[in-house]
């Protein structure tokens, strides 16, 4: 028996455990609280699947296996839900988790994790690595995608080091999986991770974690773990800066520059490219769009005055026979599709439509 890998996976699960369990009890009714609790379990039934000691009941085995194999989606959806304001997750996507859960189930069942490299086996075992490596991959990119944008200091301040952490970690699992396959068919041996250094890694990533959740205030918990539907993403559909506010001089000043000097129309304006024009560190400029007028993201923000300006123009008579390609360039957008999207965000019509419902009017 190798206690060695006992008493580190033991340290890994007490952290899942309590990862799982902390999430469960105090933020069940919130999304994410009900997908990192999830997740917790899927990493805790992976390392229970190298215990022998589990291994005494075959269907307790395999329920093992088959919720470890969510964990890629898992974390997928986390990254997708903690990271996109708004976030929808297609259809074929859950048809995709569904494939791979399922070919995977029917591999274990009926042929193991023997590699011959049989058309079967490449169907239930190297296809569904293959996705789930997907997975993990764009949960990581996610979590970089929007950090310079991102307006919740709480949700910024976990968004890099734990979802690529743990990316990273189940795509270290599951490349371990490829080359011990490789390493049974074609008896070359090749190096793998040891479990003993993964369950290490997984067992310090969550201990990071459970004590950054723990020192951060109720309020920004809440913030990360709030229901989309619930999420203040602006304040209203045209700027305004009649908010009451202990920051309100300081509200009108970003108005101001932005609208005199149209900064909104430089195409990818940075928020601290922003923060320097108005000569303020960026950490208040983030503070103060976020909690004084109530936006999540930096891009949303400035959409706001792109597509009032966009809005403008299409009801001015001259402007009827402008392309509205060259409209969406010139109030700060680099592609007509993102201009379009943004703008049936906000007004729930295309500007085509918004134009000729002005102008019948």
């Amino acid at each position: 028996m190798n206690v060695t890998l006992y008493i580190i996976g033991g340290l890994a699960i007490s952290q899942l455990a309590f990862m799982t369990f902390f999430f469960a009890l105090y933020h069940r009714q919130h999304l994410i609280g009900r997908l990192l609790a999830l997740y917790a379990v899927c990493l805790i039934c992976h390392v229970l699947t190298y215990l022998p000691v589990t291994h005494v009941n075959g269907v307790l085995t395999q329920v093992f296996y088959r919720t470890a194999t969510l964990a890629p989606a898992i974390l997928w959806l986390t990254s997708r839900y903690l990271f996109v304001d708004n976030a929808t997750v297609p259809r074929w996507i859950w048809a995709l988790v569904v494939s791979y859960l399922g070919l995977r189930t029917y591999g274990s069942l009926t042929i193991g994790n023997a590699p011959d490299f049989s058309a079967t086996y490449v169907m239930t075992y190297v296809i569904p690595q293959f996705v789930m490596l997907g997975f993990s991959g764009h949960a990581i990119l996610m979590a970089f995608q929007g950090l310079s944008s991102d307006l919740v200091e709480p949700r910024r301040r976990i968004r890099v080091p734990f979802i690529p952490a743990m990316g990273v970690l189940v795509a270290a699992i599951l490349m371990n999986g490829f080359i011990r396959a490789a390493h049974t068919y074609s008896g070359v041996a090749l190096p793998i991770v040891p479990n003993e250094f993964l369950f290490g890694y997984m067992f310090l990533i969550t201990l990071w974690f459970n004590v950054k959740v723990m020192r951060l205030e109720s309020e920004a918990l809440q913030v990360i773990v709030l229901p989309r539907e619930q999420q203040p993403v602006r304040l209203s559909p045209v700027p305004s800066a009649t908010r009451k506010s202990d920051n309100t001089a300081m509200v009108q000043r970003i108005f101001t520059v932005l609208r005199e000097e149209k900064l909104y129309a430089r195409p990818g304006l940075t928020i601290g490219e922003l923060a320097q024009r108005l000569s303020m560190q960026e950490y208040r400029l983030r503070r103060v769009i976020n909690k004084e007028l109530g936006y999540r993201n930096f891009n949303q923000f400035l959409n706001e005055f792109r597509i009032a300006e966009a809005c403008r123009r299409l009801e001015l008579p001259p402007e009827q026979r402008e392309p509205i390609a060259n409209i969406a360039f010139d109030v700060g957008y680099s592609a007509l599709s993102s201009f379009n999207k943004a703008f049936k965000d906000i007004h729930h019509v295309t500007p085509t439509q918004y134009r000729d419902g002005a102008h019948s009017g």
